[in-house]
């Protein structure tokens, strides 16, 4: 019912049955009704609490990385951007030196500049905007560690120059034969220095600590070979490593292959775990040259850990972080957090050039050189034709 106010009322009877009339108030849903409203409010507050915190977080991330990015650049560049390699001495297959094709350039002083180098009919210049990095593989199982004396280094048996030319966006790598004989600072046990030696390159990282010492006195060394080659960072993975990081990408896809006769023979595709992996690179056999055959195995590894790797990054560019940190015990390097960051972020977007380039050559025997060991003797025409593709532009005329 209602009373002549119109608000609701109720009709009751006392004991004497006198009719009587009591208003309703509503008091009790109008409370109820306000007390959802407010609940639902807060909820709405904490949500956009949390959303700012996220967006918040993913800003700073990528503020971070940028950063990082930009160190990174700024510092690679700053590693090598003060010097060149020097093809002034080296003797071209046109019979003439670089040198001597710069006294005939001197006729003409106002075009021809410093470091610039006639080859085949062309002029060429270093090309100072590709990055250049020594990736070592070391003769250890164990996880880096300082070693003893000033001759426990160990042994560089791989050996690979990663090449990144930001140009053509194409990343390119150069294996070296762990026998290629150049010149090598020679210390004895308490670091001192001996002289300066013709001797297999992967001698270099043994006269050292087996850290960062050893790897400056390899890098110096690798360097002197491409003729002072400005190398942006190192590298160094103490082959018990390897086994971790394949198995952090996956597995490898590599051809099997046979020394026979002394010539490689390739035969079906087989699929390694990270074990396998490391069997695969590390085993040497006893014939002849066997250094030439374990870096075709090699060489066969690297081409397809780098496609792996490279496919994993494109999708998500922090995969270079975690492979590090899988194998940061086994790994010594120059390259820091930044730089890292750096290169993963461009690494995706390069085409990597799966030939692998190595030097030609002769190997001579144990018996027959004079280290007692074998020696690999690069060809320097080779050399100087794989500087030019590589690391050189042409000259507009």
């Amino acid at each position: 019912m209602k009373d002549n106010t119109g608000r609701k009322t109720k009709v009751y009877y006392d004991a004497k049955g006198r009719m009587h009339e009591r208003r309703i108030i509503e008091i009790h849903r109008h409370h109820h009704h306000h007390h959802h409203h407010r609940r639902k409010g807060t909820w709405k507050k904490v949500l956009l609490v949390i959303g700012v915190v996220i967006l918040a977080l993913c800003a700073v991330t990528v503020v971070a990385w940028r950063v990082m990015d930009t160190m990174g650049a700024r510092t690679l560049h700053n590693n090598a951007s003060s010097y060149a390699p020097d093809l002034s001495q080296v003797k071209t297959s046109e019979g003439a030196s670089s040198e001597t094709a710069s006294a005939e350039a001197t006729a003409q002083p106002e075009n021809w500049q410093a470091g610039w180098v006639r080859y085949n009919g062309k002029v060429y210049e270093y090309n100072s905007n590709i990055m250049t990095f020594l990736i070592m593989g070391i003769d250890k199982d164990g996880t880096v560690s300082a070693g003893s004396s000033g001759v426990d280094g160990g042994q560089a048996d791989g050996q690979f120059l990663l090449v990144l030319n930001p140009d053509t966006k194409k990343m390119q790598v150069i294996a070296i034969n762990r026998n290629t004989m150049t010149d090598v600072d020679v210390y004895d046990e308490d670091g001192s220095f001996v002289g300066t030696y013709n001797l297999q390159i992967c001698l270099a990282h043994g006269y050292g600590d087996g850290m960062q010492l050893s790897c400056e006195r390899a890098e110096k060394s690798v360097s002197g070979l491409f003729y002072d080659l400005p190398i942006n960072g190192y590298i160094s993975l103490n082959m018990g490593g390897v086994a971790g990081l394949v198995d952090a990408v996956g597995v490898v896809t590599v051809p099997r292959i046979k020394y026979e006769n002394e010539k490689l023979v390739y035969g079906d595709d087989q699929t390694l775990n990270g074990e396998q992996a490391y069997s695969y690179i590390r085993t040497r056999g006893e014939d002849y040259d066997s250094a030439s055959y374990r870096l075709e195995k090699q060489k066969e590894f690297l081409r397809a850990f780098i496609a792996s790797v490279k496919a994993r990054v494109v999708k998500d560019p922090t995969v270079a972080l975690s492979l590090l940190n899988v194998a940061s015990r086994y790994i010594v390097t120059d390259v820091d957090t930044n730089e890292i960051t750096y290169l993963a972020g461009k690494i995706g977007s390069y085409y990597f050039d799966s030939n692998i380039y190595s030097l030609k050559g002769t190997t001579t025997p144990a018996e027959d050189g004079t280290t007692g060991h074998e020696e690999f003797v690069y060809d320097e025409d080779d050399l100087y034709d794989l500087m030019i593709k590589i690391f050189y532009k042409e000259v507009e005329q």
